[in-house]
C-alpha cells in the first residue's frame, strides 16, 4: 500500500492540505464490543453460580454418598474438576441454547461441537461429536447421552441483533470523544509529494515517527522540512469534557440492562450495584438460577435413572449451598427450625457448612411444647 493510500484512512486531504490528529497518529481506534463483554459477563456469573450447587444423589429416598456422587460434585472426569465441569456445561447450554454430555469410560465429557439428526418418531442421534480437539468416529443415540436445551430460540443471536443498536450508538459516542480529546493541526503543503520519492519519505518520517512523539511528550519541538507550514488547531473543540464518557456509561448501562434481562438477571446484579442485594439475590435465584437447574435435573434424571425415579432414586440439583450463610444473623431463624421440627440438628449444620454429628439425639426431630395438634386445642376448648 503507497503512503497516500494509507493516509486516506486517517486524514482528510483537501489539496495539498492535510489535517492530522493525534488519535490518527497514534492508530488507536478500538471498538468496544458490549455486546460480546456483557453476554461473557453474565455467562459467566450464572455457570459459577451453578458451579456451586451440590449435586445430591438418593437411593430409596435416602441421600447417599457413592460413585454417582462422586462423579457429579469431585471428579466427572480426569481433566476437569467438578466446578470446571460445569462451569463448562453451563457456559456451552445459554451460549449456544444447548449443550451436549457424553459418558466415555465412566467418565462425563461436556462435548464443545456436535450435530443433532432429528426426527419425529425415531430416536434422534448426534454424529461430530467433538471434545476439545479430539471428534469421535462413531455416533451416539439420544439415549446414551444428556442433551440440554434452554430455549427454542438462539438468545445469543437476538442479543446480537439487539445489541448491535447500543454499538452503533457507542461509536459515535466514543468518536465524540476521541474528537473532543485529541489534539489536532494542520499541515499545508507547497507542493504536491507526488513522484517526489524522497518528499515521500520525508513525510512518512514525520507522520509516522515525529509527530507520535510530538503529541505523545510532555514538552517537544518539531522540525518541519521547507515546504511544510503546521499550525495546531485549539479552542473548545480540543478540551475533553465529561458529556461524552457519560454517554458512554449510559449507552454501556442499557445494553447491559438488556442483556440480563435476556438471561433472566436483575440488571443491578450485572451492573455490581449492591442495594437491596437481598432481594436481587432472591430475584436471581427464582427467576434464573432455578429454571436452569429445572432443566439440569430432568435430563439427569431421565437419562440416568430413568424408571428408578419413582422409587426414590434421583439427583437433586441443591441450590442452598449458593447463599453465603452466615450462623450468627441466622440463630433464631436456625432454633425455629428445630423447635417445629422442621429439621434436625444435623440437616442444618450441613445446610450452613458443618459437619453433621453423627449422634442419636443430633439426627432426631424436636418440636417444643407450645405446638400441638390442632384438634387437641379444640378438644381442650370444648372442655372448658
Amino acid at each position: 500500500m503507497g503512503f497516500w493510500d494509507w493516509t486516506k484512512n486517517f486524514f482528510t486531504e483537501n489539496q495539498e492540505t492535510i489535517y492530522v490528529t493525534q488519535k490518527a497518529i497514534e492508530n488507536a481506534s478500538t471498538k468496544l464490543n458490549i455486546k460480546m463483554f456483557g453476554i461473557a459477563m453474565a455467562i459467566g456469573f450464572i455457570a459459577s453460580t451453578i458451579s456451586k450447587c451440590e449435586f445430591k444423589t438418593y437411593v430409596g429416598n435416602e441421600e447417599i454418598k457413592g460413585s454417582e456422587y462422586y462423579l457429579w460434585n469431585i471428579e466427572p472426569n480426569i481433566n476437569e474438576s467438578s466446578s470446571q465441569f460445569k462451569r463448562k456445561l453451563i457456559s456451552q447450554l445459554l451460549f449456544f441454547d444447548e449443550a451436549l454430555i457424553v459418558e466415555v469410560n465412566g467418565q462425563l465429557l461436556v462435548a464443545d461441537s456436535f450435530y443433532q439428526h432429528e426426527f419425529a418418531v425415531a430416536e434422534n442421534y448426534f454424529t461430530d461429536v467433538t471434545v476439545k480437539d479430539f471428534t469421535f468416529n462413531k455416533s451416539f443415540k439420544m439415549s446414551e447421552v444428556m442433551y440440554f436445551k434452554s430455549n427454542d430460540m438462539n438468545i445469543r443471536q437476538l442479543l446480537v441483533e439487539l445489541i448491535n443498536g447500543y454499538e452503533e450508538l457507542n461509536g459515535m459516542a466514543e468518536g465524540k470523544y476521541k474528537r473532543s480529546g485529541g489534539r489536532k493541526g494542520i499541515i499545508k503543503l507547497s507542493k504536491s509529494p507526488s513522484g517526489d520519492k524522497k518528499f515521500q519519505d520525508e513525510l512518512n518520517d514525520l507522520f509516522n515517527n515525529q509527530f507520535k512523539n510530538y503529541f505523545e511528550a510532555e514538552n517537544a519541538v518539531i522540525h518541519l522540512s521547507n515546504g511544510m507550514d503546521y499550525t495546531e488547531q485549539g479552542g473548545e473543540a480540543t478540551k475533553k469534557s465529561t458529556s461524552e464518557i457519560s454517554d458512554i456509561q449510559n449507552i454501556t448501562k442499557e445494553a447491559f440492562d438488556r442483556i440480563a434481562q435476556a438471561f433472566k438477571m436483575p440488571p443491578a446484579l450485572l451492573r455490581g450495584d449492591i442495594a437491596g442485594i437481598g432481594e436481587i439475590t432472591d430475584n436471581y435465584l427464582t427467576f434464573c438460577i432455578d429454571p436452569i437447574c429445572k432443566i439440569l435435573y430432568e435430563e439427569v434424571n431421565r437419562k440416568r435413572y430413568g424408571k428408578e425415579f419413582l422409587k426414590g432414586s434421583y439427583i437433586k440439583v441443591d441450590t442452598t449451598s449458593i447463599r453465603h450463610i452466615d450462623i450468627f444473623s441466622i440463630s433464631e431463624a436456625f432454633d425455629k427450625l428445630i423447635a417445629s421440627g422442621g429439621y434436625s440438628v444435623d440437616e442444618l449444620r450441613v445446610k450452613v457448612g458443618d459437619n453433621p454429628l453423627n449422634t442419636e439425639w443430633s439426627t432426631r426431630h424436636w418440636m417444643t411444647k407450645n405446638y400441638s395438634d390442632i384438634e387437641n386445642i379444640e378438644g381442650g376448648e370444648s372442655d372448658e
